[in-house]
């Protein structure tokens, strides 16, 4: 029998902290993973809460399941967040278990520990696997189905959107060269495909992150649709909080928490737009907690260093 991967959650402290939890509290755990944070806010919780578990890959529920066992408070759904709020399965629990609304919205964006360390997802370039990166395997073009429909403008264009990378253009014509040459089937064959172009030893000498890594995050994301509806799915998510609810989401680069930034600032009635005032009274249905957003401590970020670009932005329905 498979052991449960050892997963240490992000950010725990800030999140138990911040996400208020009354008696037969409402939790709504966007992205489940591997059930490190719903362990332990199910611990802070009393026998008549009611928590929410929703995550699109199937080994995750899986494992999450395992490692919170038979918890009758506890009902997992599979569902990608992003497709959650029209889903009848949802709607039906909520207006049995969470007619008022949640106390309490979770959302740990991102790639999750099973998903980078299990070499036949394909997530990452220091074990070789297929060129799958699917985080609900059962749907959907895998990543190098994804590329072999891609044109070298299109590619460059996504790698350095979601990946930042400078040197998109001629990475992405080194990719689907290697396509078109038979030569791209697993990461490793990806990874090579980006070191024709920056190579990996000086960028390891200058103490440098790995040159695949940003043409892997942008492939990951465009892949998964990560970023396509995440401000939607957290406007939706800040309408399905009762007042005094909190919603709380963690992110992991720059794109992610541009996003979540700004999507919170302008349901908290701020403008973000050209000139000093807004063309318009913005409705404000949220209050800020945090407002610069919490990175993890000192301690966190070395004894954990996937965490170390993580960070906590926190908000609370207003009445």
């Amino acid at each position: 029998m498979m052991t449960i991967p050892v997963h240490v959650p992000v950010l725990l402290q800030e999140v138990l902290d911040n996400l208020v939890l009354p008696p037969a509290a409402r939790i709504l755990d966007l992205t489940l993973g591997l059930g490190g944070h719903a362990e332990a806010l199910l611990a802070r919780c009393d026998k008549e809460a009611r928590y929410l578990g929703v995550d699109r890959d199937p080994e995750a529920r899986y494992q999450a399941r395992r490692r919170l066992g038979d918890d009758a408070r506890l009902e997992i759904l599979a569902c990608a967040y992003e497709d959650l709020w029209d889903d009848a399965r949802f709607l039906a629990w909520k207006a049995e278990s969470a007619p008022g609304g949640f106390d309490a919205i979770l959302a740990d964006l991102g790639v999750s520990t099973l998903q980078l360390r299990s070499p036949e997802r394909g997530f990452s370039f220091r074990d070789e696997g297929p060129l799958d990166m699917r985080m609900d395997t059962t749907s959907g073009p895998t990543a190098v189905e994804w590329i072999a429909e891609q044109t070298d403008e299109s590619l460059a264009d996504a790698i350095y959107q979601y990946g930042e990378e400078r040197a998109s253009r001629p990475i992405a014509r080194a990719i689907l060269r290697a396509h078109r040459e038979g030569r791209l089937a697993t990461t490793k064959d990806l990874a090579e495909a980006v070191y024709t172009v920056i190579p990996r030893e000086p960028a390891k000498r200058k103490g440098h992150s790995d040159p695949a890594t940003r043409t892997f995050q942008a492939i990951r994301i465009a892949v998964n649709g990560e970023l396509d509806r995440l401000a939607a799915a957290l406007e939706a998510a800040a309408g399905h909080l009762r007042p005094g609810g909190r919603l709380a989401v963690i992110s992991f680069h720059s794109l992610e928490d541009r996003i979540v930034k700004q999507t919170l600032r302008r349901l908290a009635g701020i403008y973000d737009g050209p000139g000093r005032t807004a063309p318009a009274v913005l409705p404000k249905t949220l209050k800020l907690i945090h407002p610069g957003g919490l990175a993890p401590s000192e301690a966190e970020a070395a004894a954990n260093p996937p965490s170390r670009s993580a960070r906590l932005r926190v908000a609370e329905r207003l009445p």
